[in-house]
Protein backbone atom coordinates (compact mmCIF):
# COMPACT_ATOMS: atom_id res chain seq x y z
CA UNK A 1 0.00 0.00 0.00
CA UNK A 2 1.33 3.30 -1.44
CA UNK A 3 1.75 6.10 1.01
CA UNK A 4 -1.28 8.14 -0.49
CA UNK A 5 -3.41 4.95 0.31
CA UNK A 6 -2.28 4.94 3.62
CA UNK A 7 -3.38 8.28 4.62
CA UNK A 8 -6.96 8.01 2.85
CA UNK A 9 -7.48 4.69 5.05
CA UNK A 10 -6.47 6.97 7.91
CA UNK A 11 -8.64 9.59 6.92
CA UNK A 12 -11.85 7.06 6.48
CA UNK A 13 -10.68 5.36 9.19
CA UNK A 14 -10.82 9.06 11.58
CA UNK A 15 -14.30 10.15 9.91
CA UNK A 16 -15.80 6.60 11.25
CA UNK A 17 -14.52 7.34 14.51
CA UNK A 18 -15.69 10.76 14.88
CA UNK A 19 -19.01 9.82 13.57
CA UNK A 20 -19.50 6.69 15.89
CA UNK A 21 -18.56 8.64 19.17
CA UNK A 22 -20.20 11.62 18.55
CA UNK A 23 -23.52 9.23 17.78
CA UNK A 24 -22.63 8.01 21.46
CA UNK A 25 -22.35 11.08 23.06
CA UNK A 26 -25.67 12.25 21.43
CA UNK A 27 -27.14 9.06 22.44
CA UNK A 28 -26.38 8.70 26.08
CA UNK A 29 -26.24 12.70 26.89
CA UNK A 30 -30.33 12.35 25.46
CA UNK A 31 -30.10 8.97 28.10
CA UNK A 32 -29.06 11.30 30.68
CA UNK A 33 -31.99 13.83 30.32
CA UNK A 34 -34.34 11.66 30.06
CA UNK A 35 -33.78 10.08 33.44
CA UNK A 36 -34.17 13.59 34.52
CA UNK A 37 -37.46 14.07 32.74
CA UNK A 38 -38.63 10.81 34.03
CA UNK A 39 -37.71 11.51 37.79
CA UNK A 40 -34.54 8.20 37.77
CA UNK A 41 -32.81 10.46 39.98
CA UNK A 42 -31.10 6.99 41.60
CA UNK A 43 -29.96 5.52 37.81
CA UNK A 44 -28.90 8.87 36.77
CA UNK A 45 -26.83 9.50 40.06
CA UNK A 46 -25.10 5.61 39.37
CA UNK A 47 -23.96 6.92 35.74
CA UNK A 48 -22.78 10.24 36.20
CA UNK A 49 -19.54 9.96 38.00
CA UNK A 50 -18.71 6.36 35.71
CA UNK A 51 -15.55 6.40 34.29
CA UNK A 52 -17.36 5.79 30.83
CA UNK A 53 -18.78 9.58 31.61
CA UNK A 54 -15.81 11.28 32.03
CA UNK A 55 -14.07 9.62 29.16
CA UNK A 56 -17.02 10.32 26.64
CA UNK A 57 -17.90 13.83 28.14
CA UNK A 58 -15.53 17.15 29.27
CA UNK A 59 -15.81 18.16 32.66
CA UNK A 60 -18.44 21.11 31.30
CA UNK A 61 -20.79 19.05 30.11
CA UNK A 62 -20.57 16.53 33.41
CA UNK A 63 -21.19 20.11 35.23
CA UNK A 64 -24.04 21.01 32.99
CA UNK A 65 -26.04 17.55 33.63
CA UNK A 66 -25.69 17.80 37.07
CA UNK A 67 -26.22 21.19 37.28
CA UNK A 68 -29.93 19.91 36.21
CA UNK A 69 -30.23 17.54 38.11
CA UNK A 70 -29.79 19.61 41.21
CA UNK A 71 -32.10 21.97 39.61
CA UNK A 72 -34.93 19.26 38.94
CA UNK A 73 -34.39 17.94 42.10
CA UNK A 74 -34.58 21.60 43.78
CA UNK A 75 -31.41 20.68 45.88
CA UNK A 76 -30.11 24.22 46.67
CA UNK A 77 -26.68 23.10 48.48
CA UNK A 78 -25.62 21.35 45.37
CA UNK A 79 -26.79 23.44 42.53
CA UNK A 80 -24.82 26.23 44.23
CA UNK A 81 -21.46 24.70 44.25
CA UNK A 82 -22.06 23.22 40.79
CA UNK A 83 -23.09 27.13 39.65
CA UNK A 84 -19.81 28.04 41.51
CA UNK A 85 -18.01 26.01 39.80
CA UNK A 86 -19.36 26.74 36.26
CA UNK A 87 -19.16 30.37 36.46
CA UNK A 88 -15.74 30.38 37.84
CA UNK A 89 -14.71 28.56 33.89
CA UNK A 90 -14.51 30.70 30.43
CA UNK A 91 -17.73 31.10 29.24
CA UNK A 92 -19.21 32.61 26.11
CA UNK A 93 -22.06 35.27 26.26
CA UNK A 94 -24.52 32.57 25.30
CA UNK A 95 -23.21 30.63 28.13
CA UNK A 96 -23.34 33.39 30.61
CA UNK A 97 -27.22 34.19 29.40
CA UNK A 98 -27.69 30.32 30.21
CA UNK A 99 -26.50 29.63 33.16
CA UNK A 100 -27.14 33.54 34.91
CA UNK A 101 -30.60 33.08 33.92
CA UNK A 102 -31.18 29.28 35.30
CA UNK A 103 -29.47 30.33 38.59
CA UNK A 104 -31.55 33.00 38.45
CA UNK A 105 -34.97 31.41 38.28
CA UNK A 106 -33.55 28.98 40.07
CA UNK A 107 -33.27 30.92 43.34
CA UNK A 108 -36.63 33.23 42.78
CA UNK A 109 -38.23 30.00 42.94
CA UNK A 110 -37.01 29.46 46.27
CA UNK A 111 -37.54 32.89 47.06
CA UNK A 112 -34.09 33.39 47.78
CA UNK A 113 -33.62 37.06 47.71
CA UNK A 114 -29.32 37.02 48.38
CA UNK A 115 -28.29 34.80 45.42
CA UNK A 116 -31.37 36.05 43.36
CA UNK A 117 -29.93 39.61 44.13
CA UNK A 118 -26.41 38.25 42.97
CA UNK A 119 -27.02 36.55 39.70
CA UNK A 120 -29.67 39.62 38.73
CA UNK A 121 -26.57 41.58 39.12
CA UNK A 122 -24.56 39.23 36.50
CA UNK A 123 -27.28 39.69 34.09
CA UNK A 124 -27.14 43.35 34.07
CA UNK A 125 -23.89 42.66 33.26
CA UNK A 126 -24.87 41.54 30.08
CA UNK A 127 -25.67 43.07 26.85
CA UNK A 128 -28.89 41.37 26.22
CA UNK A 129 -31.33 44.23 27.28
CA UNK A 130 -34.79 41.99 26.87
CA UNK A 131 -33.09 39.68 29.45
CA UNK A 132 -32.24 42.23 31.81
CA UNK A 133 -35.74 43.56 31.28
CA UNK A 134 -37.82 40.67 32.42
CA UNK A 135 -34.97 39.45 34.81
CA UNK A 136 -35.38 42.63 36.81
CA UNK A 137 -39.45 42.44 36.34
CA UNK A 138 -39.50 39.07 37.65
CA UNK A 139 -37.46 40.32 40.71
CA UNK A 140 -39.63 43.41 41.53
CA UNK A 141 -42.44 40.99 41.50
CA UNK A 142 -41.54 37.74 43.05
CA UNK A 143 -38.70 39.40 45.58
CA UNK A 144 -39.20 42.71 46.06
CA UNK A 145 -42.91 42.17 45.94
CA UNK A 146 -43.71 45.48 44.37
CA UNK A 147 -46.20 46.78 42.09
CA UNK A 148 -43.90 49.33 40.05
CA UNK A 149 -44.58 47.30 37.04
CA UNK A 150 -48.50 46.87 36.97
CA UNK A 151 -49.62 49.30 35.13
CA UNK A 152 -46.54 48.58 32.23
CA UNK A 153 -47.95 45.12 32.14
CA UNK A 154 -51.66 46.41 32.27
CA UNK A 155 -50.72 48.35 29.24
CA UNK A 156 -49.17 45.30 27.23
CA UNK A 157 -52.15 42.94 27.36
CA UNK A 158 -54.22 45.45 25.93
CA UNK A 159 -52.13 44.81 22.69
CA UNK A 160 -51.74 41.23 22.98
CA UNK A 161 -52.70 38.64 20.84
CA UNK A 162 -55.05 36.39 23.12
CA UNK A 163 -52.60 33.62 23.10
CA UNK A 164 -49.67 35.77 23.99
CA UNK A 165 -51.28 37.23 27.19
CA UNK A 166 -50.95 34.37 29.66
CA UNK A 167 -47.31 35.13 30.89
CA UNK A 168 -48.35 38.84 31.75
CA UNK A 169 -51.52 37.96 32.91
CA UNK A 170 -50.08 35.72 35.58
CA UNK A 171 -47.49 38.27 36.63
CA UNK A 172 -50.16 40.51 37.05
CA UNK A 173 -52.49 38.06 39.20
CA UNK A 174 -49.19 37.95 41.36
CA UNK A 175 -48.71 41.61 41.70
CA UNK A 176 -52.30 41.36 42.72
CA UNK A 177 -51.38 38.85 45.03
CA UNK A 178 -48.42 40.78 46.90
CA UNK A 179 -50.85 43.42 47.68
CA UNK A 180 -53.46 41.16 48.87
CA UNK A 181 -56.00 41.99 46.44
CA UNK A 182 -57.65 38.79 45.78
CA UNK A 183 -60.53 39.87 43.72
CA UNK A 184 -58.30 41.23 40.70
CA UNK A 185 -55.86 38.18 41.63
CA UNK A 186 -58.45 35.38 40.56
CA UNK A 187 -59.64 37.27 37.91
CA UNK A 188 -56.21 37.43 36.06
CA UNK A 189 -55.29 33.98 36.98
CA UNK A 190 -58.10 32.95 35.57
CA UNK A 191 -57.21 34.67 32.60
CA UNK A 192 -53.93 33.36 32.55
CA UNK A 193 -55.01 29.39 32.71
CA UNK A 194 -57.81 30.18 29.68
CA UNK A 195 -54.96 31.87 27.74
CA UNK A 196 -52.52 29.06 28.27
CA UNK A 197 -54.83 26.77 27.62
CA UNK A 198 -55.67 28.35 23.84
CA UNK A 199 -51.67 27.79 23.37
CA UNK A 200 -51.52 24.27 24.61
CA UNK A 201 -54.56 23.62 21.87
CA UNK A 202 -52.39 25.28 19.68
CA UNK A 203 -49.15 22.87 19.99
CA UNK A 204 -51.23 19.66 20.25
CA UNK A 205 -52.59 20.27 16.60
CA UNK A 206 -49.18 20.89 16.03
CA UNK A 207 -48.01 17.87 17.04
CA UNK A 208 -50.77 15.46 16.09
CA UNK A 209 -50.25 17.17 12.47
CA UNK A 210 -46.79 16.22 12.15
CA UNK A 211 -47.67 12.56 13.44
CA UNK A 212 -50.02 12.46 10.37
CA UNK A 213 -46.83 12.93 8.18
Amino acid sequence: MDFMKVIAVAVVVALVMFTVINTLKTTTYRKMVSLLENGSFEEFHSKIDSRFMKTLFPKSAILDLKLNAALVEQKKKEATAILEQICAMPLTTPQKENYYMKAFNFYVGLEDARNSKKYLSLINELPNERMKFEANRVYNIFILKNDKDLKDLLEEVENMEDREKGVNEYLISVIYKNKKDRENQKKYAELSRQHFALVDADTAEKIEKEQKK
